[in-house]
């Protein structure tokens, strides 16, 4: 049947008529959205619902996407051993963005696949892959959150690299540079509490009188702590002193970056914003790196490795 506005609203009927959506529900529509054509508005918004529906929504506790889940959606998307197509990637995407905490394995899965869809693709960073790409690259993952991961940079150079001669949307520069640095300098702060935790803290909340009391009873005997001690303080001063430490680019990171810019014997425009970014950013960059700046203006167009 045609993915149109009527076949959405006949699905949507049929799967929420019955109450909530399940896993029988999306496998059904993303089986639908491999073997027909283009698909409406209407069927991608379904999709992209139903999914998040049976993977965030619906899930204990909520918001969080478990690794089995995870594994089940990426095993869904490539059946076969086939790829997700425009609607699974758009759908993936949304699912991301929808979650308080993914597995590290899913926003590893959909870099890759943005990337895949961007080389095999139109050949260029649209204004739709830049958002995916944000919303992927960035995601809150139950190690931390906000800090761009070794697997998203390497997915990041090499979509830079390929597309190195393409109209890419113009803030595609900005966004490698900075996402780049993330990982080179930025620090990876656990701020997203795990599935487990999130659990016990709604099993507290929900707790009668007696099990509250015995929390509180539990809890840290404050006055054991000197009077000079500010907990809060302590932990500022500890973030400030990695973050700082995390700043400098030592010379593992440097070799790092010098290995891939030097991959296709060219440094790009992308890769020449990015050496602006540490160069202003970074208080100290290991001399291997230093020398490569200094071999040739980082304010220049594309230009050859030197």
């Amino acid at each position: 049947m045609p993915l149109d506005d009527q076949t959405a609203m006949t699905l949507r009927r049929d799967i929420y008529g019955k109450g909530a959506a399940i896993k029988t529900d999306l496998s059904r529509l993303l089986d639908m959205s491999r073997a027909q054509g283009p698909a409406s508005e209407a069927f991608a918004d379904l999709l992209a619902e139903v999914a998040t529906d049976v993977l965030v929504n619906e899930v204990d506790p909520p918001k969080y996407i478990g690794q089995a889940d995870a594994d089940w959606l990426v095993a869904q998307l490539t059946t076969e051993g086939g790829v997700p197509g425009p609607l699974a990637l758009d759908m993936l995407t949304r699912v991301i963005r929808s979650a308080v905490s993914v597995p590290p394995s899913l926003a590893a899965f959909g870099v890759t696949q943005i990337e895949r869809a961007i080389v095999s693709g139109a050949g260029r960073v649209t204004p739709d892959d830049l958002e995916a790409l944000r919303i992927v690259v960035y995601a809150a993952t139950q190690d931390s959150a906000l800090h761009v991961t070794r697997e998203s940079a390497e997915a990041l150079f090499r979509i830079a690299d390929a597309t190195i001669d393409a109209d890419n949307d113009p803030a595609f520069e900005e966004f490698f540079a900075q996402s780049i640095g993330n990982y080179l300098m930025g620090v990876a702060f656990r701020w997203t509490s795990t599935a487990a935790e999130a659990k016990r803290n709604e099993n507290w909340l929900d707790a009668p009188a007696p099990g509250i009391g015995g929390f509180f009873s539990s809890m840290l005997d404050f006055s054991r702590i000197p009077d000079d001690v500010d907990p809060d303080t302590a932990q500022n001063a500890a973030d400030a002193e990695a973050t700082a430490k995390a700043e400098v680019i030592d010379a593992g990171e440097a070799d790092w970056l010098i290995a891939r810019l030097r991959r296709d014997g060219v440094i790009s425009n992308a890769e020449r914003r990015l050496l602006r970014f540490l160069r202003d950013e970074s208080p100290a960059i290991a001399p291997a790196l230093s020398a490569l700046m200094e071999s040739g203006d980082a304010d220049a167009p594309r230009q050859p490795v030197l």
